[in-house]
């Protein structure tokens, strides 16, 4: 039995806590003990022990910056209890490190760092031996400003027997459906959705539903009206995780039109959910849709539009893309991810 412990200070529920969610479970059902530290701030600390009942500890906690010496105080206890703590985003790496300082180097081995995408300072990781990142592209980053990091490539997992069970979230229409799921923040692309839109919009059988929220939503959605597509773009505001499946089984075509990304859990349940995708060509999707995508050269909007009217036109087209990936959602099982995770935790223990 390995002992673990999870830190995650993020500021929402989102896609690296539900991928600490599906690690803790998949870990407690192979016998191990778990528990997670979340932020006070994120308020995800109910959605946990909603999500994991009894079998895993949770404990909120500040996790807030470097002079937060109550969490300090905690990773100094838990670096000596725990078998492996493994930290998740900026906060709990700093708080971590300046721990590190007044302990031996022997602890620092303990330590497993999660890369969710490309935001990680070098200078908050001088004191960390081990790295997981969630894709190649994510891992070569890593190992070019972390050069002393050994590190390993773990895809996101996602549940497929959930996506084959969950219903609809909204009632079926005869309009055709555009989707795009994402937190609505710089980077996200929705602002090119909207406008690639506007050239599809005029047509009476298509909307877009945008589900998700965030600071951009009030200047997104002004933008929909000053495109007169108001009646055609639906936003729905924050959608449940426990109905992520239930969205994309609302929609007819997934768009992913993010200019940078390290593995959007989001994208692994539109492909379970058997839709065709039309996606921007940053390096991360390159890799995980592996050809099973319609892909667009990363901010042309004319071709991104192009591209939704192909899929729009031809339903043979889109049977075609959705069938190739779900073929290629089939790799990225939660059960993959959680073994994978064991063996290099249990890599680390061999060699300390």
């Amino acid at each position: 039995m390995i002992k673990v412990l999870h830190a995650i200070d993020g500021r929402a529920w989102g896609g690296a806590e539900r991928v600490v969610a599906m690690l803790a479970s998949g870990l407690r059902e192979r016998g191990n003990s778990v528990s997670i530290w979340t932020s006070r701030r994120g308020g995800c600390a109910n959605i946990f022990r909603e999500k994991l009942e009894n079998d895993v500890k949770v404990k909120e906690l500040p996790l807030s910056n470097d002079a937060d010496i109550i969490s300090m105080v905690h990773f100094y206890s838990a670096l000596k209890k725990y078998d492996i703590v493994h930290i998740h985003l900026s906060h709990s790496a700093v708080l971590c490190a300046v721990t590190l300082l007044f302990m031996s180097k022997y602890y620092r081995r303990k330590v497993v760092c999660h890369f969710h995408g490309f935001i990680a300072n070098p200078k908050h990781y001088q004191k960390f031996m081990h790295g997981i990142c969630v894709s190649n592209a994510v891992e070569n980053f890593i190992r070019e400003k972390m050069p002393w990091m050994r590190t390993w490539c773990v895809y996101n997992g996602i549940d497929l027997e959930e996506a084959l069970v969950s219903c609809p979230l909204l009632p079926s229409s005869n309009k055709v459906r555009i989707g795009y799921l994402a937190r609505m923040s710089e980077g996200k692309g929705h602002e090119d959705l909207i406008k690639a839109f506007a050239n599809l919009g005029r047509s009476e059988n298509v909307e877009l539903l945008i589900g998700g929220d965030g600071k951009l939503m009030p200047y997104l959605q002004n933008l929909a009206k000053e495109l007169d597509l108001a009646d055609k773009v639906k936003f729905l505001g924050f959608v449940d995780p426990k109905q992520a499946f239930s969205f994309w089984k609302s929609v007819d075509i997934a768009c992913f039109p993010s200019y940078t990304e390290g593995f959007g859990l989001s994208v692994l349940e539109a492909m379970a959910s058997h839709l065709p995708i039309v996606a921007y060509a940053n390096p991360v999707y390159l890799e995980v849709f592996d050809g099973a995508a319609v892909f667009v050269p990363i901010g042309d909007i004319e071709k991104l539009s192009c591209s939704l009217k192909k899929l729009l036109d031809n339903k043979d087209l889109r049977s075609r893309y959705g069938k190739l990936a779900y073929e290629r959602a089939e790799k990225f099982s939660k059960d993959v991810m959680v073994d994978r995770v064991i063996s290099i935790y249990n890599e680390i223990l061999r060699g300390m």
